[in-house]
């Protein structure tokens, strides 16, 4: 394994410690600032011991992070993403550029893989772990939850079946143990060397499941979608908002020949979407997780052949008794029980109108 490029810092552990015993979120390293670090909704500069930052600060505390080959892709690429532990508990960190200067971007993950119950998911989640194929996809953008959700998905199925599992990451950001399952985390750079080539060796390694953490090109897609058709139970995640969203996000990944082939091909190997968004509580000292739930049927089965994806919404508004949910239903719950703002609640709605008709 390679040594990172610059093995001392003078704040790093300091700060990686303030960060655990703190229970914050996120913290930031940039240039002209302090360190920060995020507690609960707000942003805190750790100013009573330190200095403001300076570029070389900022480039040395990222050195301390990285190897002489992760640095090569960060400056090919302009950006890197990782993994690392630290006193026991998982980092994922960012490490970018903004001005010419490096910023470093610090997430500190749970120290244990939360279950479905823990995370108030419904008893749909179970009973979609008990798949033998089919792909279910979870979709937000960016610090929703999407890869605890995974995690806690692949982690029920660990502990509950037999299965051999397949997870493609990158990075790794919770390690499961064998349990009654035999899983495989793969980690991208590290353990395979692309996305695609980590599903081609997929399929040849008999896995029952394959967590493949996110599609980005029109080539994975076809892949995974293959892998669904073949006997396989497929997760993966996109950065979407709504059902209807990603399911026309995939379709108009191809040419306009090709989109009926794939609507036929998706109408047959999608099984679930849910969607999700972390929103702080009234009182600012947790989260709660909002979700849209799209389980498949044969009326949403034909609105995906038929191409008549804009009634995807009232579809899942009619289907309530088979689990599924609009965000807006879900957001209305929590504002009936006074969990959250009505700023909040307007502003990750999907659609604003229906919530106040609601």
């Amino acid at each position: 394994m390679e040594n990172v490029i610059k093995p001392d810092h003078k704040l790093k552990d300091q700060l990686l410690q303030v960060m655990i015993d703190n229970e914050g979120s996120d913290m930031y390293i940039t240039v002209w600032t302090f360190p920060a670090i995020k507690i609960w909704w707000e942003i805190l500069r750790i100013d009573e011991w330190i200095e403001i930052l300076t570029w070389k600060d900022t480039l040395e505390f990222a050195q301390s992070l990285i190897t002489e080959k992760q640095h090569t892709d960060l400056v090919k690429t302009r950006n890197l993403d990782f993994a690392f532990s630290y006193n026991s508990r998982r980092f994922r960190w960012n490490v970018s550029f903004q001005m010419w200067n490096y910023m470093v971007v610090l997430r500190l993950l749970s120290s244990n893989i939360p279950s479905l119950d823990n995370l108030w998911l419904t008893d749909i989640y179970k009973d979609m772990t008990k798949l033998w194929q089919w792909l279910i996809l979870i979709t937000w953008p960016t610090w929703s939850g999407k890869s605890t959700t995974m995690a806690s998905m692949i982690n029920h199925i660990n502990e509950n079946l037999n299965r051999h599992i397949i997870t493609i990451e990158d990075p790794i950001e919770y390690v499961h143990e064998h349990k009654r399952s035999i899983i495989e985390q793969k980690e991208i750079w590290k353990d395979v060397p692309s996305y695609a080539s980590a599903l081609m060796w997929a399929m040849r390694q008999n896995p029952h499941v394959i967590l493949f953490w996110e599609m980005r090109t029109r080539e994975e897609i076809e892949m995974w979608l293959t892998l669904a058709e073949t006997g396989h139970l497929v997760f993966s995640s996109l950065h979407t908002r709504n059902a209807y969203q990603t399911i026309t996000r995939i379709i108009d990944s191809f040419d306009w020949p090709e989109q009926t082939q794939i609507r036929l091909q998706l109408a047959e190997s999608l099984v679930a979407v849910f969607s999700q968004r972390l929103l702080k509580k009234t009182d600012w000292t947790w989260v709660v997780m909002a979700k849209e739930i799209l389980v498949k049927n044969s009326a949403v089965a034909n609105l995906i052949r038929e191409n008549d994806l804009h009634q995807i919404p009232s579809v899942i508004q009619m289907w309530w008794k088979d689990w599924m949910q609009l965000l807006e239903k879900d957001l209305l719950g929590f504002i009936w029980r006074w969990e959250i703002t009505m700023d909040e609640w307007l502003r990750y709605a999907n659609n604003p109108k229906l919530l106040k008709e609601l």
